[in-house]
């Protein structure tokens, strides 16, 4: 009899189609507080909290009036934390 391994879900499925990777970043403490308030204040991961920050800013040019229009978001988003 041959036996079946099942694989072991390691997460949620992926909210974008695609698998994540599992990296590591250097922070520094004022950026990981930012990230962890985030992420607490909307009930989410940090890494989600990341991921829709980089999906934001995709392919953005800081020359454009959306892009510009981002950053001030952005800004204001990371003064509430403050």
């Amino acid at each position: 009899m041959i036996e079946q391994k099942t694989r072991k879900k390691t997460g949620p499925k992926p909210l974008y189609g695609e698998a994540k990777k599992m990296v590591s970043f250097r922070l520094s403490p004022e950026a990981l507080t930012i990230i962890k308030g985030l992420a607490d204040r909307e009930s989410l991961s940090q890494a989600e909290v990341l991921e829709r920050w980089a999906r934001q800013f995709k392919g953005v040019n800081p020359e454009t009036e959306v892009a510009q229009e981002a950053v001030a978001a952005n800004r204001e988003l990371v003064g509430a934390e403050r």
